[in-house]
């Protein structure tokens, strides 16, 4: 952990402040992030879960929940319709620091999303942590070979997720198959397996390979930005866009909570 002062300057402009330092030089904490609209959040109190989870693993150290939700008040009471970014970090051992960073909202892609399969499984990928550099660097191999996104696999073809969300297969009965490989358990995917229950459709988590993909009749992403459909994997292509579709729409039943 950093405790002395730094001196870091960005395009010659110095930044004063200690813990922007520590962000900027050691690649160690963790976040969250969610949709506002109209001060509201879908799966608050999961988010707040997750943070005081991860901090406990990473630190040791207790985060308190009202701390936490205080600075997600002040933030969407400048931005009643955001992206946020809720990031909790140390750079003093026990002392919690919570950084938000707001962004105009972000809406579900137009069309489905195109994936390049890579080798490549994140660290601690339970986590949401920061220090995606795999992530980033795979995710714009993908873009610049044609396709949307990376999705991350073992070396023998397992699938876990996309290097910015998670992944389900859909079975031509309905059932919804997330893959068992080391991933995160997102917050939509948290809701989703509550709002799909709740709807009488099934779930399971198993192994998927890419030799599996095949014989399933649809692929759909989940993070913040909520469901959206997978348009092709490699050289496998979904053409049936309704599967997906009545995810999409159980999902979008699921409540907002006030922050």
């Amino acid at each position: 952990m950093m405790t002395d002062s730094v001196s870091i300057r960005v395009d010659g402009l110095e930044i004063l402040d200690n813990a922007i330092a520590q962000l900027a030089l050691v690649n160690y904490g963790h976040f969250t992030a969610m949709q506002i609209r109209d001060g509201r959040v879908r799966g608050l109190s999961l988010h707040l879960d997750r943070l005081q989870s991860a901090h406990a693993e990473l630190y040791g150290t207790i985060a308190d929940p009202a701390l936490i939700l205080d600075r997600v008040r002040e933030a969407a009471s400048d931005a009643p319709n955001s992206y946020l970014r809720v990031t909790l970090f140390e750079s003093d051992p026990g002392n919690v620091q919570v950084m938000t960073a707001l962004r105009p909202p972000v809406a579900p892609a137009g069309a489905p999303t195109g994936l390049l399969p890579i080798v490549y499984q994140r660290p601690a990928a339970h986590i949401k942590h920061v220090g995606g550099f795999g992530q980033l660097y795979f995710g714009r191999m993908a873009t610049r070979q044609g396709f949307d996104d990376a999705l991350l696999t073992t070396a023998d073809g397992e699938i876990s997720e996309t290097a910015t969300a998670n992944i389900a297969f859909i079975e031509a009965d309905g059932t919804l198959v997330w893959p068992s490989a080391p991933s995160l358990y997102g917050i939509t995917w948290q809701m989703l397996d509550t709002a799909l229950a709740e709807a009488g459709i099934r779930t399971r988590r198993q192994s998927v390979t890419l030799n599996d993909i095949s014989g399933f009749s649809g692929a759909l992403l989940t993070n913040s930005v909520g469901v959206v459909g997978v348009s092709r994997i490699g050289s496998v292509v979904f053409n049936d866009e309704a599967p997906v579709q009545a995810i999409a729409d159980v999902y979008e039943s699921s409540p907002w909570d006030i922050i």
